[in-house]
């Protein structure tokens, strides 16, 4: 009798069972920072939210007169504790924050300005579409970060639903390491909640350290592949170099700085309700 041929394995399909198997170190990697990224999206999506604002902005620009007016905005920002403390990157409702004191050339000489700005309305729009009146609690200009709380008093904050993201624990993050980041859409694709995967693509230390990624939004809460709190992300400013100008680059606050600064906020004392 004849025996038939040993079996053999094509080379095409050691890497289909290796997959099956579950032995594809990049196939569970992948996975898994997708799984986190649904498990978050599930938890904790309605943590971001909208933040609608009026600002007075006044600028003097070198010895020109002062030039006044009001801007609407309308951000991101993500909830930080169940009373409804929002935190957001303060230059997107002030942008003295970012402009007041810097040098930018204006019809070719080196222009120094001088800028302020204040919030005179502000609206927190939830997930459900509920808008809460509120105001400006707490400003850390160096981390580009600010707190807005539900106005006291407020009626509509009676009834309002807030979900903070979880802050408790945290994961540092190096160079590569795979992220989750919570966002939302703009108004005209409904203000639907919306998730993004990416990657850490740098790391700064000096004169503080902060990470890059490639999402520019901000206002929003950074995750690592745990699913701990990781960072959030905000705009960091400086001087564009010969052009005199503002430079302005997306960042990733580190969780540690970014704890130190909500429990700051939240030590700040309830402001009176307005009359």
């Amino acid at each position: 009798m004849t025996l038939p041929p040993p079996t053999t394995m094509t080379p095409r399909l050691l890497p289909l069972l290796a997959l099956l198997a579950g032995l594809s170190p990049l196939g569970a990697a992948d996975q898994k920072i997708e799984e986190t990224a649904r498990r978050l999206f599930k938890s904790s999506a309605d943590a971001v939210v909208t933040v609608r604002a009026t600002v007075a902005l006044t600028m003097t620009a070198g010895d020109q007169p002062s030039q006044s007016r009001d801007q609407s905005v309308e951000e991101l920002g993500t909830v930080v504790s169940d009373k409804g403390l929002v935190m957001i990157s303060a230059s997107s409702i002030d942008p003295a924050t970012a402009m007041d004191g810097r040098t930018v050339n204006m019809r070719g000489a080196p222009v120094k300005l001088a800028v302020t700005s204040e919030v005179k309305e502000a609206r927190l729009i939830l997930a459900d579409g509920t808008e809460v009146p509120a105001t400006v609690v707490y400003k850390d200009r160096d981390l580009n970060l600010a707190f807005l709380a539900p106005e006291p008093g407020a009626e509509e904050a009676k009834e309002a639903k807030f979900l903070p993201i979880d802050t408790s624990a945290e994961q540092p993050l190096v160079v590569l390491d795979e992220v989750v980041v919570l966002s939302r859409l703009d108004k005209a694709m409904g203000r639907v909640a919306a998730v993004e995967c990416d990657f850490v693509r740098a790391e700064v230390t000096k004169p503080r350290r902060f990470l890059s990624i490639h999402l520019s939004a901000t206002g929003l809460p950074v995750f690592g592949i745990s699913g701990k709190f990781a960072g959030f992300t905000t705009v960091r400013f400086g001087s564009a170099g010969d052009a005199e100008g503002i430079s302005a680059t997306p960042i990733v606050l580190p969780a540690a700085e970014v704890r130190k600064a909500i429990a700051a906020a939240l030590a700040r004392p309830v402001p009176a309700p307005r009359k």
